[in-house]
């Protein structure tokens, strides 16, 4: 595959037999340290072929007995009493917890690299609880005609001691006080490594510095501890910008201007735009635009002040005035420059409270005033009788408390190849300032991870919700064939649920793997001769429903022959949107392969997936089913997927 872009060519050796009695040593090396003592490594298996003049070498190992610890034992510096002897009270009891937690196991195999790995781990431990200065080192004595290995650790804690002196070094613009603000620990606290080690974490993470090291100096071995934090600031003002390609929202680009210290006290001010444009979004299997989508268009524009110590170091506090136009498919298309047919301006405020890094509990309370410049029913116009008078649209307001969490341990937050994520959403909208829509929602996304072999893993998703129309509203959406569930329901149409598209339900368009009506595009124009209404166009309009279930399978594998930044993947996705609860018979089947491109900014994302059991109007076009003439076409099975990033 070295002819395609992006591939580099094979790597091509010149064979030596010095660097292949090198490699024979580093093998038996390599044996040694993980407990082998006579490795028998050799290649007599090895091909040489004249004619291309090129040789394979078949390395033969045979391991040998390995290496059994028979005792592990923890000393003092001097090695003449016990290392508990050290310790007292509940102190004590913690050592003996924590010595027995982390000891070698009699009878398993020995390792240099266990031996170090136990070295680190004792120290980290004394220095949490107030040991700054411990000193740990080891010895094993390996009797090579029984192949055991006796370990002896000698672990000289040293003086408990409190922080005493924080120094800070190369601030600049940025006071002291806002660098002693941000650490977990105060003078007089014990010594601590790794609350030192986080507030290193906390000052990174405020945005302001390039550098942010924390380590301990030279200093007297005593009951006083004093650490250093050396810092290098960043430009305070920064612009960037960034843009991509998503089938689902077509060419987008954004741009942020911040200040990264805004008036003291380490807050960031942030100016952004945000335009997705909808162009090319949602293309057929060969390139084309899929028959019946109008895509979404969004431009948001947004002022966000953050205050990253609010009350206490991991609870920050952000306030964000907004003004958002969109095109919203579900309703009817507008004359307004773009097909903007919707507008919403309103204010987010929200506290994140960080209680272990990328992990986080926040509260929010949305205010926003909304007007759809247009009704589903093209005869309609209507009024918020609340509202000042409007004509030709709904303008309704619209009051939010959200909780949301991220939970869970995975090996990494950014690209996670092993452990779990759990993800609770809850929302509450009512009366308060005035909100036109009441509900209650509550979600819940649960993703696992679980490597199967070297660069192989098994990705998997589970994700539930269900949504309680309240007060009004209630009475209002369980009334379908009243004239106020005609006037109010385009209100709901961002809250309900749905399924489909490249980030859950592939095989489907964004949000129409659940039930949906065909709908002609009507414009209405004022003319000479009066008002003329002109067919546009024919969509499918997603319904979505109060509940909603979906499940994702995704092996992700190498790319054969190509090296670890090109992988594939082979997936298998469920799900249903309902208006009541869950039913089996609903449920819709996707499954599929893809190919994935690693880039800085994360995974390219190739996907073709091919719906397995598709619903009535699924293979049919929109005009072709209010005409009475839809056949379905198999060719609609297909959809191509488009992304950045993991899919889940």
């Amino acid at each position: 595959f070295g002819w395609l872009p992006l591939v580099p060519p094979p790597n091509r050796y010149r064979f030596d037999p010095v660097t292949l009695q090198r490699d024979v040593v580093r093998l038996r090396r390599f044996y040694q340290q993980n407990g082998f003592l006579e490795p028998r490594i050799d290649y007599p298996a090895s091909q040489l072929d004249t004619t291309a003049n090129t040789i394979h070498v078949i390395f033969s190992i045979d391991e040998g007995p390995p290496v059994i610890i028979q005792s592990a034992d923890f000393y003092g510096a001097d090695s003449t009493r016990y290392a508990v002897q050290q310790f007292d009270g509940a102190l004590r009891n913690a050592w003996v917890d924590f010595r027995d937690q982390t000891s070698f196991r009699i009878g398993e195999r020995y390792t240099e690299f266990g031996r170090v790995q136990v070295e680190d781990e004792v120290r980290r431990w004394l220095q949490n609880q107030g040991f700054a200065f411990a000193q740990v080192h080891s010895e094993a004595r390996i009797d090579t005609t029984g192949f055991t290995a006796d370990i002896r650790f000698f672990v000289d804690a040293g003086p408990r001691g409190r922080f005493a002196e924080i120094e800070v070094e190369g601030n600049q613009s940025v006071s002291r006080r806002i660098v002693e603000r941000e650490l977990p620990f105060r003078a007089g606290d014990y010594f601590s490594y790794d609350r030192m080690i986080d507030g290193q974490r906390q000052l990174f993470g405020l945005n302001l510095f390039r550098v942010a090291l924390a380590d301990l100096p030279s200093q007297p071995v005593d009951s006083t501890v004093r650490v250093r934090y050396r810092v290098r600031e960043a430009s305070l003002r920064y612009l960037t910008a960034q843009s991509g390609y998503g089938t689902s929202a077509g060419f987008s680009t954004e741009g942020q201007w911040s200040h990264r210290n805004f008036l003291g006290a380490a807050r960031s001010l942030t100016v952004g735009l945000v335009a997705e444009t909808g162009f090319l979004a949602d293309v057929g299997l060969f390139g084309g635009p899929s028959p019946g989508i109008i895509p979404d268009r969004r431009f948001r524009g947004s002022v966000a002040l953050r205050q990253p110590y609010f009350l206490t170091t991991d609870l920050s506090a952000s306030i964000e005035p907004f003004i958002e136009y969109r095109r919203d498919a579900r309703l009817e298309p507008s004359q307004v420059f773009l097909g903007v047919n919707a507008r919403d301006f309103g204010l987010n405020t929200t506290l994140i409270y960080e209680f272990l890094p990328f992990r986080t509990v926040s509260l929010r309370h949305s205010f926003s005033r909304s007007f759809q410049y247009t009704r589903s029913l093209p005869d309609t116009t209507f009024q918020d009788p609340s509202a000042p008078q409007t004509v030709g649209g709904d303008l309704f307001n619209r009051s939010v408390f959200s909780a949301n969490a991220t939970l869970g341990k995975v090996d990494d937050f950014l690209n996670p190849t092993r452990g779990f994520q759990v993800r609770p959403s809850a929302e509450l909208a009512g009366t308060v300032l005035g909100s036109s829509i009441e509900y209650a929602r509550l979600s819940n996304e649960l993703n696992g991870y679980i490597p199967l072999g070297d660069n192989i893993e098994l990705a998997t998703r589970l994700f539930v919700g269900r949504l309680w129309p309240i007060g009004r509203s209630r009475s209002i959406l369980s009334n379908p064939g009243d004239s106020l569930f005609a006037v109010y329901e385009n209100r709901f149409d961002n809250i309900r649920f749905y399924v489909g598209g490249s980030n859950d339900l592939r095989g489907w368009r964004s949000e129409l793997a659940g039930d949906k009506r065909a709908r002609a595009l009507v414009e209405q124009r004022t003319t000479a001769e009066g008002v003329r209404r002109d067919t546009t166009g024919f969509i499918f309009e997603p319904i979505g429903g109060n509940t909603k279930l979906t499940a994702n399978l995704e092996l992700r594998l190498p790319f054969p022959g190509l090296n670890s930044d090109w992988r594939t993947a082979i997936f298998l996705d469920a799900g249903q949107a309902r208006e009541s609860s869950f039913a089996p018979t609903a449920l819709r089947f996707g499954t599929g392969a893809g190919i994935r491109y690693r880039t800085p900014v994360g995974y390219l994302r190739l996907d073709l997936a091919y719906k397995l059991n598709p619903g009535p109007l699924d293979l049919r076009a929109p005009r072709e089913v209010l005409e009475g003439t839809a056949e379905p076409r198999f060719i609609n099975r297909f959809r191509v997927h488009i992304g950045i990033g993991q899919s889940f």
